[in-house]
């Protein structure tokens, strides 16, 4: 389908491709009922589920650490100065845990405000540049893609990141469409404060990726002039202010930082596999396939309407933010799946477009494969946690526990999905579809349902991790004199649910490339807050300590190494609690 510009559209609001049907509902009902419908998805059960290992319960520990020590410069887990990631995420969650208390729900919380931030900002972005429904349709689209969901809801950074880079992009391009008038001040400011505060979260790439975006953006449209309009000498200097306090405070914090945040966590980390986060060309179009359910059907549909439409500078500039930043971790050597989650804002702006301008003007316009799409694949899903809930066997073991907890609720949800879709399709052979609304608020309805049952099994499934669990099991057995040591393992949520005041002791070979997850400690072993003892202890060490019976201690270690811990206490230790296969025992 052909689409013409309009370049009136801009000024006007209205939609470039076709004048579209008028709704029975105003506009600000139709962005009540997507505001709902991105708050119960993202908000639903979100303290529920236990905190995932190893990333949610390292970054919470971190952020309660802030609080315990009052060090909000140098970020530290187990009392030892951790700094392979910069600062501010985990001031985020040290606020949410001073307003809110120590929790789930408090330490997800800034990653589902950012993710609740991307949606104002397409849904303000594609109702510039387009008109209601694409704005509509691009929200929906994003806020039930599986891997948005799942990273919005998680303790980690690549949401903020995801956040600010969103921030960063739309500014630009409301600088690009304003040139002829001159960029609004604002903008400009806007668009170094977002980078600024992306590099506070996970460093450079919070500058890469928008840059590169707009250099090409540049580079294909030949704008050069635009580089006078985002007034790069008051950019950097903007930029710099906000940025290299902390960093310089880091540095003389901790001498060396520097060298090796950028050196190795991003030079070595992209161009050399010393991390083993290796894989093959195919793994980021896997993770889009995967990543963007129920949606990825309409993927081809929307590359086609986009390449129909390149003559429009916005549909290149959404293209660039897709193409570019993939081929740019797509070359890296080190890949991991939240790596692109920055580029699914722009994805669902594509797709909520496409779907958008598919959607009938007439009573048999050709648009069914645009809005079945979704529905299929969420119905085979949706099929398949049905047959697993009465099959267990069939099921990916990690999520079986949580299915089988929600069988009556999966059984609900499915024939609530049916009955929608079945009325929706019943209307339209009928041709007794009036506005463009009654396809989105059925399509609202039942994928926002959708995720909400897979939030809610994640959440069951959830306690299976070991953290949690383990910390509820020997709950009885603390009485704040222990000493608690973890003998060549590390859990990471251990620590944050059992509240330590004091580091536990690492019993660990010296020779480890990884503590705790970390190559920073690995690399430098900085000394642990003054005031404590040694927190990395030999195993001979730590053997002569259990032997001297001076302190209690509670030991975490797994059950293939109580052989070896036996033998190099020379006794038998005392089993207090277990979960899988992780013993809690002590020298009492």
């Amino acid at each position: 389908m052909q689409l013409d510009y309009d370049p009136i559209a801009k000024t006007t609001g209205e939609s470039r491709a076709y004048a579209p049907a008028q709704s029975a509902l105003s506009e600000s009902r139709w962005q009540l009922l997507v505001l709902l419908v991105g708050l119960l998805i993202l908000f639903s059960g979100l303290g529920s589920a236990a905190l995932f290992e190893p990333d949610e319960g390292r970054n919470a520990e971190k952020a309660r650490e802030i609080l315990l020590l009052g060090d909000w410069v140098t970020p530290h887990q187990n009392f030892l100065p951790t700094l392979d990631k910069p600062m501010f995420f985990y001031w985020l969650i040290a606020a949410a845990f001073k307003i809110f208390g120590l929790s789930e729900w408090a330490a997800r919380l800034p990653s589902t405000l950012a993710a609740l931030g991307c949606l104002f900002l397409i849904h303000r972005f594609a109702r510039r540049q387009w008109g209601l429904w694409e704005a509509l349709w691009s929200c929906l689209v994003l806020v039930t893609s599986l891997q948005f969901v799942i990273f919005s809801r998680l303790v980690i950074f690549d949401m903020t990141l995801t956040f600010f880079i969103t921030w960063a992009l739309f500014s630009f391009y409301r600088i690009a469409e304003d040139a002829a008038f001159g960029a609004r001040r604002r903008d400009v400011v806007s668009l170094y404060v977002a980078m600024a505060l992306g590099t506070l979260v996970k460093g450079p790439i919070a500058l890469i990726a928008p840059g590169m975006v707009i250099l090409g953006f540049l580079l294909l449209t030949r704008r050069w002039a635009l580089l006078k309009q985002i007034n790069l000498p008051l950019g950097c200097l903007l930029y710099l202010a906000i940025v290299v306090p902390w960093y310089v405070a880091a540095e003389i914090r901790n001498p060396g930082y520097l060298r090796y945040f950028f050196w190795d966590e991003h030079f070595a980390r992209y161009l050399t596999p010393r991390f083993n986060r290796s894989k093959g060309w195919y793994y980021f179009p896997l993770v889009i396939s995967v990543g963007f359910l129920p949606w990825t059907l309409n993927l081809p549909m929307a590359i086609k309407r986009c390449w129909q439409q390149r003559a429009e500078p916005v549909m290149l500039f959404l293209a660039l933010w897709v193409i570019l930043p993939f081929a740019f971790f797509s070359a890296s050597n080190s890949k991991l799946p939240h790596y692109i989650l920055p580029i699914f804002p722009a994805l669902a702006l594509l797709v909520g477009r496409s779907i958008s301008a598919a959607l009938p003007t007439q009573p048999r316009a050709p648009w069914m494969m645009d809005f079945l799409a979704p529905w299929i694949l969420s119905l085979s899903c949706m099929l398949y946690l049905l047959v697993g809930a009465f099959a267990p066997q069939v099921l990916v073991g990690r999520i079986r526990s949580g299915v089988v907890a929600n069988r009556a609720l999966l059984v609900a949800a499915a024939l609530t999905m049916i009955l929608v879709l079945s009325v929706a399709l019943r209307y339209r052979w009928q041709n007794r579809w009036q506005d463009r609304g009654f396809p989105y608020l059925c399509s609202a309805t039942g994928l926002a349902l959708f995720m909400t049952l897979l939030t809610q099994i994640v959440a069951s499934a959830s306690f299976n991790r070991v953290s949690k669990p383990l910390a509820q099991a020997a709950a009885p057995h603390l009485n704040g004199q222990e000493q608690l040591a973890f003998y060549d393992t590390y859990v990471e949520g251990i620590p944050f649910y059992f509240r330590i005041d004091k580091p536990a002791w690492l019993v660990q070979s010296p020779g480890r490339t990884s503590i705790m997850a970390s190559n920073y400690l690995a690399l430098r072993r900085p000394p642990p807050v003054a005031g404590y003892g040694p927190v990395l202890l030999p195993f001979e060490e730590f053997a002569a300590r259990w032997k001297s019976g001076k302190t209690p201690l509670l030991v975490i270690v797994r059950e293939n190494g109580l052989g070896q811990f036996s033998a190099s206490v020379g006794a038998t230790p005392t089993e207090l609690a277990r979960f899988e296969n992780y013993r809690l025992v002590t020298n009492r």
